[in-house]
């Protein structure tokens, strides 16, 4: 599925789709913390795109997606925060 397919608000499925975006961003923010590095939210958005295999081919399909990582990037940013502080800055890496 391409991005700019996805699921909008008001879809049924809306939530779903949200919340594996927050995820799959979350997920990126620790790596990329973990590992020292920062990322742009171009770069962002394609590392989530490729965590999600969501087909960023157009330039509609990358504002789409790009937007919602925007919007969402604030709420991942707060719960790597919580997290590191839950756990003492040690994260569980899970190897997949």
């Amino acid at each position: 599925m391409n991005a700019s397919e996805a699921p909008v608000f008001g879809d049924a499925t809306w939530n779903r789709y949200r919340a594996r975006v927050a995820e799959a961003l979350t997920d990126v923010e620790t790596d990329m913390q973990q590992r020292g590095y920062g990322l742009s939210s171009e770069g962002l958005t394609l590392e989530v795109a490729e965590r999600l295999q969501l087909g960023v081919a157009t330039l509609d399909d990358f504002q789409v997606l790009e937007a919602l990582v925007k919007a969402l990037r604030p709420i991942a940013r707060k719960a790597v925060r919580a997290t590191r502080e839950d756990h003492g800055g040690q994260f569980a890496l899970m190897l997949l």
